[in-house]
This record gives structure tokens, sequence and C-alpha cells, in this order.
């Protein structure tokens, strides 16, 4: 018989749906929103949020879980809410929180089981339009070098492609092939440019590291990346489809496990002549505190024994940036020694808007 949570369990985490709402959802996506309110007043739907594993992130768990078992599909009065299942253009009227609940009783058995077992392995390609200038600067601060890139929490490895995309920042600023298949659009705010108009950067090495890595041959692992995909975002369902078709016909290398113990393999395997880089988005949220500080130790030791550069894009917060989504990317460099860390922007997490702080690399 399963043992009840813990009420204090419960408050904690009815306190993670609320920031999620507060943070991330808003006026970007405000059917999440109103569901993750909603689960936050419930305490039979946290109590299957409370199955996630250590480190997971509860709200996007959940509600991927939900997702994929729609597209799957769970024949529900629920899937009216989704446009992602019923193809319409938008969420209909309506409180969707009765049908939601109802979902997660019928198909409690099926939440349990993914919500225990599964993993936050958003890959967003459109994060590039915020890593193309980063890579860029991180290929000029190493003297024009090509990169050997190494993404911790890669996913399926679709950002590590982000040279065969193109990029449209508005006002006639265009970057990568005119002729790309794929294009992604980004805002710019504030008043700096981003390294845009250089060419892009070379890449010799691309490597991937991830607990679970998402084969592009598998189609079950691809939907549960699709139900990843908030289900008010078509856009970015149909972005997605169309870079699978491309990583599928180039796909990078791919490493299972733990990047504590996978990393340092990685990193001695890299060519010397390039200039490493090993990167990250939205990634340190998913690892236990303690795995945090020993992933920046580890940073640390690895830069000793060669020149690095970590490259760290993660979520902030409120208290520093009121947009909600927002999150900082950061260069750190170690280079002979020293270690010098740059702010390079403020950026949406999926890649819809920058602001570029890096005064010294002002195109």
């Amino acid at each position: 018989m399963m043992q009840p949570t813990p009420n204090a369990q419960l408050e904690a985490l009815a306190q993670r749906f609320v920031r999620f709402a507060n943070q991330e959802c808003g006026a970007y996506a405000p059917f999440y929103d109103r569901l993750a309110r909603g689960i936050a007043d419930d305490p039979e739907l946290l109590t299957i949020a409370a199955h996630t594993r250590s480190g997971q992130q509860a709200p996007l768990l959940l509600l991927a879980a939900v997702h994929s078992l729609l597209l799957g599909g769970a024949d529900h009065a629920l899937g009216a809410f989704y446009p992602s299942v019923t193809q319409r253009a938008a969420v209909p009227p309506g409180d969707p929180m009765p049908a939601f609940r109802a979902f997660c009783r019928d198909y409690r058995a099926p939440l349990l089981e993914l919500v225990s077992t599964g993993l936050v392995q958003t890959n967003e390609p459109r994060r590039c339009t915020f890593l193309l200038p980063a890579f860029i600067t991180v290929a000029r601060l190493a003297g024009g070098r090509p990169l050997a890139l190494i993404e911790v929490g890669a996913s399926a490895g679709l950002n590590l492609l982000f040279d065969r995309y193109g990029y449209d920042y508005g006002a006639g600023r265009f970057a990568g092939a005119l002729d790309a298949p794929i294009r992604f659009t980004c805002s710019l705010h504030g008043a700096m440019l981003p390294p845009i108009t250089m060419g892009l950067p070379q890449v010799t090495t691309r490597v991937g590291i991830d607990l679970h890595p998402i084969p592009l041959d598998d189609p079950q692992a691809l939907r549960w990346l699709r139900a990843l995909v908030w289900p008010e975002h078509p856009e970015r369902a149909t972005r997605l489809q169309q870079v699978f078709a491309l990583a599928q016909r180039e796909p990078p290398t791919l490493l299972a496990g733990d990047a504590l113990t996978v990393l340092p393999q990685a990193v001695a395997a890299a060519p010397t002549d390039a200039a490493l880089c090993v990167f990250h988005t939205a990634t340190l949220a998913h690892f236990p505190p303690e795995a945090r500080e020993r992933f920046r130790v580890l940073i640390s030791d690895l830069a000793r024994q060669r020149d690095l550069f970590w490259l760290s894009s993660e979520g902030i917060g409120l208290g520093e940036r009121r947009q909600k989504g927002a999150y900082v990317t950061i260069l750190t460099m170690f280079q002979s020694g020293r270690q010098v860390e740059r702010r390079l922007a403020y950026n949406h997490q999926h890649g819809t808007w920058l602001e570029w702080l890096d005064s010294g690399n002002n195109a």
C-alpha cells in the first residue's frame, strides 16, 4: 500500500508549482499557468507529483506526463483543451481543471509510472539563438580556433547542431546560412548588439552527455520530447519535428551516463588543438544541490588540465529580472591558469528574446 505523502512535502511542492506559474508561464503560457495553480491547490494531484525523482522539476514532469499520455492516444475530455491534440489554434475557453483532475484519477497508474521514472529532457533548439553569439564569442577569445563542444544535459543533442540553422534577429539582422531549411527568430532587447554578423565558428567535435540520451530513431522517445513542448506552443512543436529530420541525417555523438563521471572522459578525448567549450542550458536545476556543487568543482579541476570555456545558461528567477522565463548566460574562461567570468546575456528560456550584455563583444 502506498504511504501517504507528508503535508510538509505537499506544501513545498505546492510552492514549486506556484513559482513555476509566476516565473515561467503568465501570458507566455496561460494554459500551463492555470494548470500549475490548480495543481498547487489540490493535494491529490500534488501526491502524484511527489513521486518525481530527486533533482527533477515536478511541475514540468507532471505536465509532460499528462501531455505524453494524451499524445499517445488517451481518450479523455481533457484532450479538448490541448491544441497539440485537437490541432486547434488555441486553448478553448473554460476551466480545464475539472477535466485535468478527472484525467489524473482515471490514468493515475500510468502517470505515477511516468512521473517516477521520467526525466525532464526538454531539447529546445531555439535556444541556439543565444548560444550562437556565445559560441562566436568563445571562438574569438580562443583566437579563431575550431570549437570542441561538449553539452551536459544534451537530451537528443539538437543544440550541438547550432551551425546548421539560420537565424533572424529582426531589422535585417541574419546569421547562419540564408538558405538554411530551419530558421529561428529572436527579438533583441537592450542597446547592445550581439556578435551575430561574424562568420560562424568552425566545429571539430560535437559530444552530448545525458543520463538517458534521446535516440533519434526511437518513436516513443521522440514522443516524450514532443510531450515536453508546452501544448499551447504549436510552433515550437513544428520546429522540433523539422530539427528531428535534420539531426537524423547528421546525428551528434551522445554519451549516456552521469556527467560527473562521463565529462572527464569526454574532455580527455577532445582534440587538444581545439578550443574546448563545455556548455549547458536549463540543466543544473535538474541536479540535486550537492551534485551542482560537485559539478562546479569538477569544471575547475578539468580546467587545471587544459584551457577550458564553460558556458552556462540557467534560470535566475524574478529577483533579478522581471521577464518571465528569464535566464542568464555566463561564460567562465579558464586560460593560462586564470579564471575570468563574463556575463554575456539575459535571454528567454526558449530563445524568444535576447538581451546582450557583454560590451567587449559588441558587434
